[in-house]
């Protein structure tokens, strides 16, 4: 809700509230799908919300966009094909694009007018679009992956929290359709929730994902606009662990990481440790 030259999100059935005191309200429209507004705030830059909660800002976007896209490159054997469901802010892809031996990275996006507002207000974040191995799909993601086949090293979703449309993102069947799209050592990544707040059943999601995945870890990062910033991420794979990083990947990794912001190869392997609380709240 956006008063009194404040933005405030209500979370966790009505009981949490986080707040930013907004310098200007830079852009708001009713696209067919949802309410997209971009404001300017204090604290936190610019902010990008979708039906009132917040999805980008530029104070933290590239913890979440580098983590989703750099742990799973590292780990996978043969990263030549990756699906990004969601994330039409353009972040995830322009990590994924830092890496030339990537062929093709298909974004399917529902909602064009994320993308073309984050063009216009987020362009760090989109820098990665005119890339010419990407290929933009106005799709609903979940009709999308039916139609794939052993086709993706590496699959991401980057949905919006489980509500409305965004709901099947996170069931069983859904998750079985990834693996069923993924080669024979593919990977799928995901945002997870706050196990803190546990708001949406964070221990069911990580079953519905041991259910179709032989492999399924956990880790978190820190989003300061997420609500309890302790952010919660899946890594699922078919054949390894999010630690089994490929050896000829190394030197590549660290040259890369030199360049972002957050991840490295140290991070990512000390990621995976996690604490008795959160083993607990996701089932593993």
């Amino acid at each position: 809700m956006i008063n009194d030259n404040w933005f405030e999100e209500k979370s966790y059935f009505g009981k949490v509230k986080m707040g930013w005191k907004i310098r200007k309200v830079l852009h708001s429209e009713q696209s067919k799908f949802q309410k997209i507004d971009v404001v300017e705030t204090e604290a936190i830059g610019k902010l990008l919300l979708l039906d009132g909660k917040t999805m980008v800002a530029d104070i933290d976007e590239f913890v979440y966009h580098e983590v989703m896209a750099h742990i799973p490159y590292a780990v996978s054997r043969s990263c030549k094909k990756v699906l990004i469901i969601g994330g039409g802010d353009g972040g995830v892809v322009r990590e994924f694009v830092k890496h030339q031996d990537i062929e093709q990275i298909d974004l399917v996006e529902i909602d064009e007018r994320v993308i073309e507002v984050s063009k216009e207000y987020f362009p760090d974040c989109t820098s990665g679009l005119d890339d010419k191995r990407v290929n933009i799909l106005p799709e609903d993601g979940m009709a999308f992956i039916k139609t794939k086949k052993n086709f993706y090293d590496v699959i991401i979703i980057d949905s919006t929290d489980p509500e409305d449309f965004a709901s099947g993102l996170f069931t069983q069947s859904f998750y079985q359709d990834v693996y069923d799209a993924l080669t024979e050592d593919g990977i799928m990544m995901n945002q997870t929730e706050n196990p803190f707040y546990d708001e949406y059943g964070i221990k069911k999601i990580y079953r519905n994902m041991q259910k179709a995945f032989p492999v399924v870890q956990s880790f978190n990062a820190p989003m300061c606009i997420y609500p309890g910033v302790f952010w919660t991420f899946g890594f699922s794979s078919k054949r390894f662990k999010p630690t089994d990083i490929k050896p000829a990947k190394r030197n590549h990794m660290d040259a890369v990481s030199r360049n972002l912001k957050w991840y490295n190869l140290d991070w990512h392997k000390g990621a995976f440790s996690l604490s008795n609380f959160h083993k607990k709240m996701t089932g593993l």
